[in-house]
């Protein structure tokens, strides 16, 4: 009678062998098969997000949503999306997107009866030292400290140092009107009219401010009438350095890396690195006090400090966040002020109306001017500074959104640009009339865009999370607009009447060139 290990080896003879090469084949063909056949079967039919509406191809897999958003065109297709499948659209096998006010504070916010929602690992690493991305007792600390620097007082504080580089600004821009000095921030126009560049402009005034605030000397860019080495490099990167997001993401999209840009985007890196480290060793080196952000981050409170480490890593954050969005937001005012001369006039009219000397400008006075203000927010309406999601994912075990549970690690977006160019939120929403921004909602009388959902419109986010430096951003704004206004006149030059048409974007938009000519004025 045949024993059990007798058989065992009859069945083990009889079966056919296989070599290494076809055992290899065969698990590619299995992987294949789980990737291309099962997986999105699961993913469209049996996914817990399945009930929510989408495409079925984006349902199966995060190849679509990866090629949209690496194209840079991704807020144009989120919108389709919306319009097309409504509020809430699955735009991946565990991505929800949402274009109702109401989800801010279920996605964004923080309360005792629901978890916060952390960003995901592969968007900013939960050890990471800035306060953007930081753990929540971090952040707490971080914020808490970092607090004091951007509150009216301090405001009032900073605002000679401020001061000084808007009026090095406003000179710069008569000498090179009048001819008095080259830039690169310029180009020749037809009839022999010079071009200034005012994206370039602004960046220049902006990053020279929150430098000198960052790092406590300014980059010099409005002295020598280009962006610094480290901000050049910046914005050289922005495709590649979202690429690199995509790829932490989706490991897939490495295949379309450029090889030789990755490797010196990773050298610079290290290199401008240890030449920021250095400035700001410099400056926490010496003694002398002054109202910068390096001498609130230096200073502990009680038992709360920052460490060295924090302290590097959340000055150069507070440097490109706090000057790329402002600068980003006046070149579109700008845009949109020249666009429509009866936009314009109105702001000379309230600056007349205002003013009687440009001595009386200030970040206190420029407060006044309201409508100036509208036509800011509606700037950052029609064309927000971060134009798509600032990622959030659900926590472990779960969590509720807009009265639906979600299982753990489900990615929610609420794309800006979606958001405030819905019909259900704005009306006539593909328009730009800052004139909506101007209804009180308080009973002053009626508006066409009365029911406007205001609370809809977050362009700096929300929540706990929300910018710290938004009343900074919003009286700069205001104050280097008001005096640009002031001292020029300006209209479009010929090469950028369609400057904001096919831009591409992706967490913040790329950089154009945003050509104007100038015509020196002096209002009474």
């Amino acid at each position: 009678m045949p024993t059990i290990s007798s058989l065992q080896g009859t069945i083990l003879a009889s079966a056919p062998r296989l070599s290494l090469p076809s055992l290899g084949l065969l698990l590619v063909g299995l992987a294949a098969s789980y990737l291309l056949v099962l997986r999105p079967i699961y993913n469209i039919f049996f996914h817990p997000l399945r009930r929510y509406p989408g495409p079925k191809l984006w349902a199966a897999s995060s190849l679509p949503w990866g090629f949209s958003f690496m194209s840079g065109y991704w807020h144009h297709r989120a919108m389709q999306l919306h319009a097309q499948y409504g509020h809430i659209v699955r735009i991946g096998p565990n991505e929800l997107s949402y274009d109702v006010p109401e989800a801010w504070e279920d996605v964004y916010g923080r309360s005792k009866h629901r978890k916060e929602n952390p960003k995901p690992a592969w968007y900013l690493s939960p050890k990471t030292k800035e306060i953007v991305g930081a753990p929540l007792e971090d952040h707490t600390r971080m914020r808490r400290l970092l607090g004091s620097g951007f509150t009216n007082a301090a405001m009032l504080e900073q605002e000679p140092l401020i001061k000084s580089h808007v009026d090095l600004f406003i000179q710069r821009l008569h000498e090179v009107t009048t001819g008095s000095s080259s830039s690169t921030g310029s180009s020749s126009s037809a009839g022999g009219k010079k071009a200034v560049d005012m994206f370039e402009w602004f960046a220049y005034c902006t990053f020279d401010i929150i430098g000198d605030l960052s790092f406590g000397e300014p980059f010099g860019c409005l002295r020598d009438s280009m962006l610094h080495p480290w901000i050049a490099w910046v914005f050289a990167n922005i495709k590649l350095a979202h690429t690199l997001v995509l790829c932490n993401r989706i490991p897939f999209f490495f295949l379309f890396l450029p090889l030789r840009q990755t490797l010196a985007l990773i050298k610079g890196s290290g290199y401008f690195e240890k030449t920021i480290k250095a400035v700001i060793d410099q400056r926490l080196a010496r003694e002398a006090e002054r109202p910068d952000f390096l001498q609130i981050m230096k200073t502990p409170r009680g038992s709360s400090y920052m460490t060295r480490e924090e302290i590097h890593s959340n000055a150069s954050f507070l440097t490109l966040a706090g000057s790329e969005t402002t600068s980003n937001s006046m070149a579109v005012a700008v845009y949109m002020i020249a666009l429509y001369p009866d936009i314009k006039a109105k702001i000379t009219q309230e600056l007349v109306a205002t003013f009687s000397d440009e001595a009386e400008i200030d970040m206190r006075s420029a407060a006044k001017l309201a409508y100036l203000m509208a036509v800011i927010e509606e700037s950052m309406r029609c064309h927000p500074p971060g134009p798509n999601a600032l990622w959030r994912v659900t926590p472990e075990g779960g969590n509720q959104i807009l009265g639906d549970w979600l299982p753990a690690n489900t990615v929610l977006s609420i794309p800006h640009r979606v958001m405030y160019r819905s019909e259900h939120n704005f009306k006539r929403a593909q328009e730009f009339i800052p004139e909506r921004w101007l209804d009180s909602g308080e009973g002053k009388g009626t508006s066409e865009f009365a029911n406007d959902r205001k609370d809809s419109f977050h362009p700096f986010s929300y929540g706990p999370r929300t910018c710290l430096a938004v009343n900074l951003a919003y009286a700069e704004m205001r104050y280097i607009l008001a005096r640009l206004m002031w001292n020029f006149d300006f209209e479009l030059a010929d090469q950028s009447r369609n400057w904001a048409e096919g831009l591409r974007a992706w967490l913040i938009w790329e950089k154009r060139p945003l050509y104007v000519h100038l015509v020196p004025r002096r209002l009474k």
